[in-house]
């Protein structure tokens, strides 16, 4: 029997969003043909093989769609096709493997739900000029919305969008231009856990993701508002060592290569050299850039190391610590205990955000500022606390 499959992959997917899978059966039997077709893929792509059973018409085609969720990030290379084709009288089954030779890239989740997708897609439509003149009164342009703060102008309040989100917000009329952004990312051992974070997936399912997935997805679109503003951007990846560096083009308008240059890092089991960072960025870094490390504090000597690490940039540099909260931590402090490992895990909880609690305002005495939230608001959070950092006005 003459028949012929093609698999359509894109060649790029992104994690946790959706894609296409095409499959296409062509044959020039002269009778009906029916066939059972498995696609394994491969485990970034899907959790279960697929299996079609199709009848294809007398020298005919059929098409059949598959949708797809990518579940892991990184290079794929899926598997081939297993084809089982039943003979003209049905007694038997000829099968065969065929190996299409092809690939796609996984990238990091790029799209931010809720109010932060909204705040993203807004910075990126509402781009100011490389001089921006601030004019006397209300200003025509919107660049930023934050909360209310004692002390702001009345004229700065932007009443409609007060009075849709319930609570006092201040609007931000000019950016400082031209300024260097370091975004310094923890692949260690902190970040391999669980997010708590579950995206939809294909056939009802739901793609998990990690902590580095997320706060990749999460930095990646604070570089793409960063260049678009006209800033310098760095973006750091670490561990135990500088795993990997790529300093973004500002006259660039897409993001496509950053994207393709940290799609396949993963976090791995060593733990991270806060200070190693700390160094590379003094070597590397120009006086008084804005650097924001992410991590996840879960352990007391990683916090020690970690306040001695930005107490040493806050010296050269303006410092944010972004504390991706850990979802076992938080429920194992505020949860009951049923037994007596119950009770050794609340109390090492207890004890563990006591002294994060501690790190805070010892970073806060140096002069560095610290988000810590659970991964369902520090997207928003984040953003609002870049806007707030790089305001030309501060209150």
């Amino acid at each position: 029997v003459g028949l012929e499959l093609v698999r359509r992959l894109p060649p790029v997917a992104r994690q946790g969003e959706p894609a296409e899978l095409v499959l296409e059966l062509r044959t020039d039997a002269p009778h009906p043909v029916r066939v059972h077709l498995r696609e394994v893929l491969a485990p970034e792509l899907v959790a279960e093989p697929i299996d079609l059973f199709l009848r294809i018409p007398a020298g005919g085609r059929v098409e059949h769609r598959q949708p797809l969720v990518p579940r892991l990030r990184g290079p794929v290379h899926p598997a081939p096709s297993t084809l089982r084709v039943q003979g003209p009288s049905g007694l038997a089954w000829s099968q065969r493997s065929i190996d299409h030779g092809d690939a796609l890239s996984v990238h990091p989740r790029s799209r931010l739900d809720g109010e932060a997708g909204l705040l993203v897609r807004h910075l990126l439509e509402h781009r100011p000029g490389a001089n921006p003149v601030r004019r006397p009164g209300l200003s025509t342009e919107l660049y930023a919305l934050r909360e209310y703060r004692p002390g702001d102008p009345l004229r700065s309040i932007h009443w409609k969008a007060s009075a849709r989100l319930r609570r006092p917000v201040t609007r931000e009329d000019s950016w400082e231009q031209n300024q260097s952004l370091v975004l310094l990312v923890d692949c260690g051992r902190p970040m391999a856990a669980l997010s708590g974070v579950q995206v939809p997936g294909a056939d009802g399912g739901r793609v998990a993701l990690s902590k580095l997935d997320l706060v990749l997805g999460l930095v990646l679109n604070l570089a793409r508002v960063a260049v678009a503003h006209h800033d310098h951007v760095t973006l750091v990846l670490f561990s135990k060592e500088i795993r990997r560096v790529v300093r973004v083009d500002r006259r660039s308008r897409s993001l496509a290569r950053v994207f393709s240059a940290v799609h396949d890092v993963r976090a791995d089991l060593d733990e991270p050299d806060y200070l190693g960072a700390a160094h590379w960025t003094a070597r590397h870094v120009p006086r008084q850039s804005l650097v924001l490390v992410c991590s996840s504090v879960i352990d007391l000597a990683g916090a020690d190391q970690l306040g001695l690490a930005l107490g040493g940039l806050a010296r050269r540099h303006r410092a944010l610590l972004v504390d991706l909260q850990d979802p076992g931590l938080v429920r194992h402090a505020t949860g009951v205990p049923d037994d007596i490992e119950g009770a050794y895990a609340k109390v090492s909880a207890l004890t563990l955000m006591h002294e994060n609690h501690r790190l805070t305002r010892r970073l806060a005495a140096a002069g560095v500022d610290v988000l810590s939230a659970p991964a369902s608001r520090l997207p928003l959070h984040l953003l609002q606390r870049y806007l707030d950092l790089k305001a030309r006005r501060r209150p």
